[in-house]
């Protein structure tokens, strides 16, 4: 799929990312297509009354109109170098600060996001609700309703919908806003300048002008982050740049010449009554078919980036399966909370307007320092993406370093702040003048700065190179399934080789075998499944090895792959063998690693009355130290554990513990090699030798390993099973 195709075939498909990493086979688009994205985004009614503050300020038109230039160019300027982070990165803009605050620090920067998404719809819904009412009977608020509805429906669709119908728009906003901007020029006649030209008010016009081009700097990079991780930075960034620019300055200096030129500015009449000047009635015509759709459409593009941030939030605190379902519950909140703030919205909304995007700057300029400066001079770009989801990643949950410079840097604005809410006592002193945005990005910057000026590069390296097996070198796939999508890693090798299926242990996630697949010869293809009930796969409710077993082969079945080694460790042997049985022509040979072979008490070592004291993942990370050799590694087994709450982990386990590869053992026809460590104690040594005397394999016992190999000695096992798989070819 592309972003190339149409509306009418993109209706069928919704989006299933929302804050996960795009991997590169999802990778499309050209970079230009930011250009028209952009372009048009901007092309809407709000863009024309910034260009308002100037004139209300008493500046004349032509500084009103270099005032909202300059700032159009400085706020794009900063929006356009985020841009570049999303092929970068292939995150959405926000959770991208999850490197600077931290993973669940970063909630504030994304609160302040939320409230610009909710925002700028609330005026969707006024401005949007009001063009209707001028053709159609009705209240502007019922209109509106719907506008959120449909705004709604094309946020579920998703990114490349967004995309679709921002850049076709352009071929119905740019004619009309081009005859009004003729009418315009043709039929008014500015006033002379007032004799105001202050700093301060210019300041006041350009800090309009440049908040509202920041204000979309939070989400920028959600429409770039699908683009490949090869497209040149100064493609992303300049045709961004271009976009963005020149659709702003061109209605910002429209508003500012309608402003200078009529007694009352107000978008709406004053729109209406220019077109009107072309033939009676147009003016309302104009309104309507420029209006309408594009308040749906940024409606439908504030909507999508709350859902991100909302989401995001959540998913730092409490974490959950990211699901179609997550995205619309996010999506239909956003639009429910618009339009209840939309009904108390004051009539009068202009001045309300111009304070809601001065406070956004305020607000966000200190994130916009700390993220740039982070992603420029900092880490340059190398990130450990799958971090950012970790609240006990490298990043952390907490981040001092960010959320300190984001204070002081909004600390060192306030006196400076002028709003028709506060005015900071530095304004006066400052004959009026507004330099709060000036002042938050030199001192929140500065601080960062300072903040990570003996930051090692080389602390990250360890989880920025892991990467490379989880997101780097291997595609994540999404094998759907009568009951719910699996997860998949899928790296391709040789062609003339089969590739190794990896099969984790009960209640941890296909990145445990990341420290096996980094050691393996270049050429071999392997797929690491998140079995359902872990990782990114979905949930059930039922689990046992035989319904595992037929997952596998679905799995390989969907990615076209005729034939497979198994590799199962501890459950995920069960399932092996149990899919070696039933499919042996999927099968080219099987390995287990300290497997489950027999059945076992589900409560004898008390887990399960652990998870009801102290819940699944204080009780699996006390586990954790006993099944490994050396407690060392038990930091690295409870990072890839499956996260799940308490009854599916119960479930999990039990139905781990009753694995019974006897009846299936006769079945297996293919080599095996039996891997089991000498201090395993959750399946001891005999159990294996007991597999490995029934099915006639080899016996491989680890000295000084415990029960899971991968972590405590994969050099030696990816040595092991190297070999096993040149015997069994």
């Amino acid at each position: 799929m592309t972003s190339d195709v149409s509306p009418s075939r993109l209706l069928g498909v919704i989006e299933v990312r929302s804050i996960d990493y795009v991997p590169p086979s999802e990778r499309r688009g050209r970079a230009w297509h930011q250009a028209p994205f952009w372009f048009t985004g901007q092309l809407v009614i709000s863009t024309v009354i910034v260009g308002f503050v100037g004139p209300a300020q008493g500046l004349s038109l032509g500084w009103s109109i270099a005032a909202g230039t300059l700032g159009a160019l400085a706020g794009a300027f900063l929006m356009a170098f985020h841009a570049n982070q999303g092929p970068t990165m292939g995150l959405p803009q926000m959770v991208q600060s999850r490197a600077q605050f931290g993973v669940r620090g970063a909630a504030l920067p994304m609160f302040a996001a939320i409230f610009l998404y909710i925002g700028l719809s609330v005026f969707g819904v006024v401005l949007g609700g009001q063009a209707v009412s001028l053709v159609l009977p009705g209240p502007p608020l019922l209109w509106g309703a719907l506008i959120v509805v449909v705004a709604a429906l094309l946020a579920i669709v998703g990114h490349d919908l967004l995309h679709v119908v921002l850049r076709r728009l352009s071929y119905l906003v740019v004619p009309v806003f081009a005859v009004l901007t003729v009418l315009a020029l043709v039929n008014l006649d500015p006033r002379p300048a007032a004799h105001t030209d202050t700093p301060a008010a210019f300041l006041v016009q350009f800090a309009a002008a440049a908040g509202y081009q920041l204000g979309y700097a939070v989400f920028v990079s959600d429409y770039s982050r699908y683009l490949p991780a090869s497209t040149p930075a100064r493609s992303v960034i300049g045709w961004t740049y271009l976009g963005a620019a020149a659709s702003a300055i061109w209605l910002m200096a429209l508003g500012s010449f309608i402003a200078s030129s009529v007694p009352v500015a107000d978008a709406l009449p004053n729109l209406r009554d220019i077109g009107d000047g072309l033939f009676p009635g147009f003016g309302t015509l104009a309104l309507a078919v420029t209006l309408v759709p594009s308040a749906i459409a940024l409606m439908g593009v504030n909507l999508y980036g709350a859902m991100l941030s909302g989401v995001s939030i959540a998913a730092g605190f409490r974490r959950f399966h990211l699901s179609v379902r997550a995205r619309v519950i996010g999506i239909v909140a956003g639009g429910v909370c618009a339009y209840l703030v939309a009904l108390a919205m004051p009539a009068a909304y202009l001045g309300t307007f111009n304070d809601f995007v001065t406070i956004v700057l305020y607000l966000l300029v200190p994130w916009s320092a700390v993220n740039l400066i982070d992603y420029y001079w900092v880490r340059r770009g190398h990130y450990a993406i799958s971090a950012l989801f970790d609240l006990d990643g490298v990043y952390g949950r907490w981040s001092a370093a960010g959320l300190i410079a984001y204070g002081l840097g909004f600390a060192a604005m306030i006196p400076f702040m002028s709003t028709g809410l506060f005015t900071g006592p530095a304004v006066e002193a400052l004959g009026g003048t507004d330099i709060a945005f000036a002042v938050g990005l030199l001192v929140s910057g500065a601080a960062y700065l300072v903040a990570c000026r003996g930051h090692n590069p080389a602390a990250e390296r360890d989880a920025v190179l892991a990467d490379r097996f989880l997101l780097g070198d291997a595609e994540r796939r999404t094998v759907e399934t009568g009951t719910g999508p699996l997860s998949v890693l899928f790296h391709r090798g040789a062609p003339d080789t089969a590739p190794i299926l990896f099969l984790h242990p009960a209640n941890l996630s296909a990145g445990c075998w990341q420290g096996l697949a980094e050691r393996l010869p270049a050429g071999r293809g392997w797929i690491a499944l998140d079995l359902r009930g872990h990782g990114e796969s979905a949930r059930s409710d039922r689990y046992d090895v035989a319904t595992w077993a037929e997952d596998c082969a679905h799995v390989l079945a969907s990615l076209g792959v005729p034939r497979a080694h198994l590799v199962g460790a501890s459950a995920g042997a069960a399932v092996a063998v149990e899919l070696a049985a039933r499919r042996p022509d999927l099968v080219a040979s099987v390995v287990t690693v300290g497997g489950a072979f027999r059945p076992a008490d589900p409560d004898e070592g008390g887990l399960i009355e652990d998870i009801a004291a102290l819940g699944p993942e204080a009780a699996l990370r006390r586990h954790t130290t006993t099944a490994v050799a050396a407690p060392g590694h038990a930091a690295a087994v409870t990072a890839d554990l499956s996260h799940n709450d308490a009854a599916t982990t119960v479930a999990i386990w039990r139905a781990a513990s009753a694995t019974d590869t006897e009846p299936a053992a006769g079945g297996v026809r293919c080599p095996v090699l039996v891997v089991v460590g000498e201090l395993d104690g959750t399946c001891p040594p005999p159990e294996s030798a007991w597999f490995a005397q029934v099915v006639g394999a080899r016996l491989e016992i680890m000295p000084g390993i415990g029960h899971l190999p991968m972590y405590e000695a994969p050099a030696a096992l990816a040595a092991l099973l190297t070999e096993h798989l040149r015997r069994s070819e």
